[in-house]
């Protein structure tokens, strides 16, 4: 065997016994395919899902999440009607910065450049020109579900 053939089958070697190492290094437990039903909670049969008890969006004023369904959700009461819950996108339609429930202005508040959306998801004051997107929500009992999608 020449010097030349040697080398490629060491190189080919070295390459197939390092195979193994690069997969195990690109998969990540953290990805959806690796997560277990424990540890993200399961959509009921209608599409919901719990986000919360009424009593901590009570005295919280609202659930954030920073992960639902692959965006950050923001969970209010309506002010109109506190029997009902209004659950958005926690982006702000301008450039994309989380927003935050105002109760005694009856605001949602971006913080990164003074936008104000209503409590429907409205906006009240710009720069942003677009409404937060919803989702459908509701309570059931004393819990706060969200249909993601």
């Amino acid at each position: 065997m020449d010097r030349r053939t040697f080398l490629s089958w060491v190189g080919v070697g070295t390459l197939a016994s390092s195979l193994p190492v690069v997969l195990a290094a690109c998969t990540s437990s953290d990805s959806p395919e690796a997560s277990t039903p424990e540890s993200s909670p399961a959509a009921n049969a209608d599409g919901f899902t719990e986000v919360g008890k009424l009593a901590d969006l009570e005295s919280a004023g609202s659930i954030v999440q920073e992960d639902f369904a692959g965006a950050p959700l923001i969970v209010i009461l309506n002010p109109e009607d506190k029997t009902q819950v209004v659950a958005f996108k926690n982006k702000c339609s301008h450039q994309q910065c989380p927003v935050d429930w105002n109760a005694e202005g009856g605001t949602l508040d971006c913080g990164c450049h003074g936008s104000k959306f209503k409590a429907d998801g409205t906006v009240a004051n710009g720069p942003a020109k677009d409404p937060l997107p919803t989702y459908e929500a509701k309570l059931e009992g004393d819990t706060v579900l969200v249909k993601a999608g």
